[in-house]
């Protein structure tokens, strides 16, 4: 497999929502152990990064996707109210008299996921406010721990405008695929899943080859002999690698390749090959794929005793503890530099 499709295995992509906007509305967004994006099919809206500021003006095809960590809000202006989304959720698939003042139309499919439309004020004075906003949400969960050093690299979020894509870009397909799915009454998760998970890909290809010049992702691609030395570690995370025994392999000294590795990744290369062995280890205990001796053995520890205690630095916790699903933890706090 190719590098991207071994650091994203562990992130699964699903659609969120596919709403019909009215009004002015606005949802409130948490990313904490999510990423996300937002297609806009039709209308426009806007985008407040809250961790910047920002504002962002998103209209008919245009794309925002944002890193995991970072909250923000979809909105019908700058000036509209928020609710978060899981509030919003709630409200409309209550029936009780507070959620009737929403306008709230909902429809169950049958693949679990819902079409919602909102109209949270429709006596409004500006005739544009009634205009209809049509998009497609959809996440991408990480599992908890320190994220892949390689998604480091990402910003916390990116606008891709939907006139600058060309008309046959796979980006504009897939989203036209997504949707139609997510339309149909025996709509499939997995269908859904899939396609989510190819999109993201597709979105992150597409920022590399815009930011070639500041992203970590280039960097590596521009340098084989790192890019090599990652792989030959993502390939084999049971082998006793040292840096040694990676520069030897590339053809170069000890003291170069850390540079170059470091130059690209920011971090040195026992650092990398402890955080990616330790998400492998988090995947298989949450899997159930053996004992946690097995674990052990699988990403490169002779010792379940040495596994134990490096495990519990990144997460926090023992992976007995881990096991029993007592997998709440703070990315904050526990995610290395």
């Amino acid at each position: 497999m190719d590098l991207l499709s071994r650091v994203s295995e562990s992130i699964q992509g699903s659609v969120a929502a596919q709403a019909r906007m009215q009004g002015r509305w606005g949802l409130r967004f948490a990313c904490d152990y999510t990423a996300g994006f937002h297609v806009i099919l039709g209308g426009r809206c806007n985008v407040l990064c809250n961790t910047t500021g920002q504002v962002l003006d998103l209209s008919t095809g245009d794309l925002v996707f944002f890193a995991r960590g970072y909250h923000h809000e979809l909105k019908s202006d700058a000036g509209a109210q928020s609710i978060d989304v899981e509030d919003y959720r709630s409200r409309t698939e209550s029936e009780t008299p507070e959620a009737s003042k929403f306008g709230r139309e909902m429809k169950q499919r049958s693949s679990g996921a819902a079409e919602t439309r909102l109209a949270i004020s429709r006596q409004t004075a500006d005739p544009s406010e009634q205009a209809e906003t049509r998009f497609i949400s959809g996440r991408y969960l990480f599992p908890a721990g320190p994220m892949h050093p390689l998604f480091r690299a990402l910003p916390e979020y990116f606008h891709i405008r939907g006139s600058s894509l060309a008309p046959h870009d796979p980006i504009k397909h897939l989203v036209e695929l997504i949707s139609a799915e997510f339309l149909r009454r025996d709509a499939s998760r997995i269908i859904l899943g899939r396609l989510t998970d190819t999109l993201f890909h597709y979105i992150l290809r597409h920022w590399i080859l815009e930011n070639e010049s500041e992203s970590h992702w280039s960097a590596l691609y521009s340098d084989e002999a790192v890019l090599r030395a990652i792989e030959a570690m993502e390939d084999a995370l049971d082998r006793g690698w040292t840096v040694e025994s990676l520069a030897r392999a590339q053809g170069l000294s000890r003291a170069t390749l850390a540079r170059r590795f470091k130059d690209v990744t920011g971090i040195g290369p026992m650092e990398y090959l402890n955080q990616i062995r330790m998400q492998k280890a988090a995947r298989l205990i949450r899997k159930g794929d053996g004992t946690i001796e097995h674990v052990a053995r699988t990403v490169g520890y002779d010792s379940p005793y040495s596994f134990s205690r490096s495990f519990k630095r990144i997460f926090g916790m023992a992976p007995a503890r881990f096991k029993r699903g007592q997998t709440e933890i703070s990315d904050g706090l526990h995610q290395t530099s």
